[in-house]
Formats: structure tokens, C-alpha cells, sequence
């Protein structure tokens, strides 16, 4: 039996589902194709734009019971669905023998579960790789023990920089701070001593 292939795609956080559809467009991997994710909102975000490139697809949250599961498993084993997207903590315990590629969209958290994943499946990992994620990067060569290889997608165009993210004011407020330029603050009134008697008396 072939070695499983392990692979890595550096990228930058902003471009990763752009990049996860190209590939799956070009059929660059073999199917059925499961692919481990982070979040939930991550999750069916995925799901919905791989659909609508006409992949059938199907996620895996935490809210679904075990048999269905292992229903969904099972129709992505059969090739009835060419996609699953799920949680590495939800199919922890599952039976991932028979699925050709596993790409972690998100570096994998546990190292024992990375290298369940490499004896599972028949043809390859890939993991994408963020400029956040590089210290994983140098775990995930040696869990590879130097058989990981550093690829690029044909016919994708990278970003040459990371893309800046403003910050979003509330509704009706500006950008702008409140605050005045310092030179043009007024300076705070020195104490002149003990003010003198009114003639009122203080509240008890």
C-alpha cells in the first residue's frame, strides 16, 4: 500500500476558502474529500459557497445526533456526497477508514488526532497554513518526519500581503475619536486655597 501523501498550502487567513474551492474545482484531490474546521460559523459558511460551486456536500455539527453521523459518513465513503465538512472533536471516535483525502482548513490541535488522520485515510493530508499557524508548521514537518511537502496551487493567485481588516463604528457614530487635539485643550484650573464662607451650611 502507497505512502498517504501529506501536504501544506501556506496562505493567508483571508484567502483560505478561496483557496479550498479552487482546489476542489480543479479536482486537485481525490474524492471523497472530508475537511476538519474549527468553528461552527466557519463550518456551514464553507458548506453553503461549496454547494453552490455544485459540489454535494454536508456538514457535521455538535448538535447532530451519533447515528447521523455515522449516516453521513457512510454516504461520504460511497461517494454519495462528495463533501463533508465537520469538527475534529465530532469524529474523534468515528471510523475514518475509506475516505481518500483529509484537509484540515484549520491546523489540527491535537498532534495524535493528525497522525489518526495520516493512517486513515488512502491518498493524502493537507493542512493549510496560515502566517499565525507557523509555529505549527514546524511540528507538523516532524510529525511528517520530512515527507511533508510545501506545495502551490496552480492557476490561484495569491494575495502579496495580508488583507487589513478596519474596525467597524456603531451605527451613527464616526470613526473619528471624541477627544480634542492636545494644543487645543484647556488647561485645568489650579487650586487658589480654602474658597470662602458663603454663609450655607452643609447638609447632615
Amino acid at each position: 500500500m502507497p505512502a498517504v501523501r501529506q501536504t501544506a498550502y501556506e496562505i493567508f487567513h483571508h484567502q483560505k476558502a478561496d483557496l479550498l474551492l479552487h482546489l476542489l474545482s480543479d479536482s486537485i484531490f481525490e474524492s471523497p474529500v472530508l475537511v476538519f474546521v474549527r468553528s461552527k460559523e466557519t463550518l456551514h459558511s464553507l458548506n453553503t459557497a461549496a454547494s453552490r460551486r455544485d459540489f454535494a456536500t454536508e456538514n457535521i455539527s455538535g448538535n447532530k445526533k451519533p447515528e447521523v453521523r455515522e449516516r453521513l459518513l457512510s454516504q461520504l465513503k460511497n461517494n454519495s456526497i462528495d463533501v463533508l465538512f465537520a469538527t475534529e472533536s465530532i469524529l474523534r471516535e468515528s471510523n475514518l477508514s475509506g475516505i481518500a483525502t483529509i484537509i484540515h482548513f484549520d491546523v489540527h490541535e491535537i498532534d495524535s488526532d493528525y497522525l489518526e488522520h495520516v493512517q486513515s485515510c488512502s491518498s493524502e493530508v493537507s493542512t493549510f497554513i496560515t502566517k499565525s499557524d507557523q509555529n505549527r508548521l514546524e511540528s507538523l514537518k516532524k510529525l511528517a518526519k520530512g515527507n511533508l511537502e510545501n506545495l502551490l496551487a496552480e492557476g490561484f493567485t495569491y494575495d502579496k500581503q495580508p488583507r487589513l481588516i478596519r474596525t467597524q463604528s456603531k451605527k451613527g457614530q464616526s470613526n473619528k475619536t471624541s477627544s480634542k487635539p492636545l494644543q487645543h485643550k484647556k488647561p485645568k484650573l489650579k487650586n487658589k486655597g480654602p474658597r470662602r464662607k458663603t454663609g450655607r451650611t452643609r447638609k447632615r
